[in-house]
């Protein structure tokens, strides 16, 4: 509905397991690596996560990059009697049963038994997934353990994963089945995203979705985190309908009040949604009209507000509010729990005089410090003396946002020993990138990701301006980064970036010899013959069948077996990220965030 009026292709928090919507963040990678090694080990791998957390999105995602010389069998439904379970592993892997209603449960097995030993001779692996787990009951987890005892001489001829709510761990811990929670060889607890990994989600979806990162204002991001705690699904459900109240609105981004809104709305916490019910206003079309009657009957008996254009300012909910909205937000001040103050004060002040972009620290937070011991991030250790103290306010730099960007790109081209001011002002930094053997990547990720690059990046940042600003992030000091901001240098803590700095980031890394782009299956190119052979000296198999230079179908293997090695997408397609890694397992100089280059 509000897809045409954000200027999005699709809807981008859709509650369904998208794996095109995949964001991976720190722990969702550790999830997924446990599930790649259930793919090539016997025994169990266990994955357990509250409610929401995307394990089974990591379970769509994980279908794509199975190995063409494995079979899966999938049980969805795990409310299911010892006999259903067997039946429904046979039926997954098309293994024939003698047909009738009354089998015995030795009769699946052996009948299951004899196919795993025919696929294990032709080669082949067998996993069962089971989704949903902490429904089974402890008749058919023993069932289960028992599964993984047909084995041959060398190895098992079953592997099992069980993805499931934290309550799967208490079944697992109960006493009788002890032996099946000691043949459990990986485990791993997905939890909800960080604040950072929350901000970078929603940017990450609306990108995905070809709208720009920026539709959610700061305080909205906060509100959404703070409502969430980073659960995946409850973002999605709130974030959703903070969109739809926007566009109820005309509004051209959302704000802290609709998240607020929102998620009273979808978690059942009914308050007062008086800014949303502007009286005596009616919708431009009739169209608009009946779908806002739709969605909204319980509201109000007259129109909605009529939708105005999309507009351009980014900072249109950092103005001064309506004297009747501020009252409406009084009303539901009053009415709301006590826990709603903090976010309710924080939102209000973004639109009163101008302070720096730093926020004021929530209340529980101010009166806990008063006791804390010094934040490790802002409190110099003894290993800074000396050195320039960890900053703890960030003020963008009092020049234009084009001269910000040219001084941080350039911070960046230091680095690397180039230098972007023996070229002219007007040039694009990005253009001037491949003259100097770079290439310049647009990532939104977190700072896990930026750490796990470990190379130089320019982040863009955002004030209470309408335009962004930019700064390099040339070195980690555990939590202390090294920034080059407008002329200065500085040493800031990853909290205060956390109000500016909302994941996008540009990383320029190296290019391969003869590069000409992205490589995969049937591309003809010297680079080719360089990338089998440096896969080769890192000990991948790529045996050419015919011409080197020729992207065939065993270095497509071998380019899928070092992305799992790495943890990227198994994907085949050798791109930057994949060029990146390469580079840094065949030690190629390159400046480092943790170290010279």
């Amino acid at each position: 509905m509000y897809e045409g009026h954000f200027n999005l292709q699709q809807t981008p928090f859709s509650i369904a397991p998208d794996p095109a919507f995949l964001y991976l963040s720190e722990g969702h990678q550790e999830a997924l690596a446990h599930l790649l090694y259930g793919f090539s080990h016997g025994g169990f791998v266990l994955i357990t996560g509250e409610v929401g957390t995307g394990k089974t999105t990591l379970l769509r995602n994980l279908v794509k990059q199975t190995p063409a010389d494995l079979d899966v069998a999938f049980v969805l439904n795990p409310r299911l009697t010892v006999r259903e379970l067997l039946e429904t592993i046979c039926d997954e892997l098309g293994v024939a049963y003698p047909e009738g209603g009354s089998l015995s449960v030795k009769q699946y097995i052996d009948a299951l038994n004899r196919h795993l030993l025919d696929t294990h001779t032709a080669g082949r692996g067998t996993v069962v997934i089971i989704d949903e787990a902490q429904n089974l009951s402890p008749a058919v987890l023993e069932q289960i353990r028992l599964l993984t005892n047909l084995e041959t001489d060398k190895r098992k001829l079953l592997r099992i994963i069980l993805l499931g709510q934290p309550e799967l761990g208490d079944l697992l811990a109960r006493n009788e089945l002890r032996q099946l929670a000691q043949r459990i060889t990986a485990r791993y607890h997905l939890r909800g995203l960080t604040r950072e990994d929350t901000y970078a989600y929603v940017i990450h979806r609306l990108s995905r979705a070809g709208g720009s990162g920026h539709l959610f204002s700061r305080g909205a991001l906060r509100q959404l985190y703070r409502i969430s705690r980073g659960i995946p699904r409850i973002i999605n459900l709130v974030a959703d309908r903070a969109m739809l109240g926007a566009y109820v609105e005309g509004k051209p981004r959302v704000s802290a009040g609709h998240v607020r809104r929102a998620a009273a709305e979808v978690m059942g916490r009914p308050r007062p949604l008086r800014r949303w019910l502007a009286a005596g206003l009616v919708a431009t079309t009739a169209a608009g009209a009946a779908s806002a009657y739709l969605l909204w009957p319980a509201m109000t008996g007259s129109p909605p507000a009529a939708v105005q254009p999309a507009q351009t300012d980014v900072a249109a909910d950092a103005a001064v509010r309506p004297d009747a909205d501020a009252a409406a937000d009084a009303v539901e001040a009053a009415a709301a729990p006590a826990e709603a103050a903090a976010p309710l004060q924080e939102a209000a002040a973004v639109g009163t005089a101008a302070r720096p972009p730093q926020q004021a620290p929530e209340p529980a937070a101010e009166a806990a410090s008063a006791t804390a011991p010094p934040d490790p991030i802002t409190a110099p250790a003894a290993s800074d003396v000396g050195r320039a103290p960890v900053a703890s306010e960030l003020r963008p730099p009092d020049i234009p946002a084009f001269q910000s960007q040219r001084l941080a790109y350039q911070a960046v081209f230091q680095r690397w020993g180039a230098n972007l001011d023996a070229w002219s002002d007007s040039t694009i930094p990005c253009n001037f990138a491949p003259s100097a053997g770079l290439q310049c990547l647009s990532r939104t990720g977190s700072w896990s990701d930026i750490r796990q690059l470990d190379l130089p990046v320019v982040l863009e940042l955002w004030g209470q301006g309408s335009a962004p600003y930019y700064a390099a992030v040339t070195g980690f000091d555990g939590d202390a980064i090294d920034l080059h901001l407008g002329s200065e240098q500085l040493r800031v803590g990853q909290a205060t970036l956390r109000d500016a700095w909302f994941g996008s980031y540009v990383v320029l890394w190296q290019m391969p010899p003869d590069y000409q782009g992205t490589l995969k299956r049937g591309d003809r190119h010297p680079s080719v013959a360089w990338l089998r052979s440096q896969l080769e000296n890192l000990g991948v198999d790529s045996t050419a069948s015919g011409e080197r230079a020729f992207f065939d179908a065993a270095l497509q293997d071998a380019v899928i077996a070092f992305q799992r090695q790495e943890s990227l997408l198994a994907d085949g397609i050798v791109g930057p990220a994949t060029w990146i890694r390469l580079s840094q397992r065949l030690g190629l100089p390159a400046p480092s965030l943790t170290g010279s280059s």
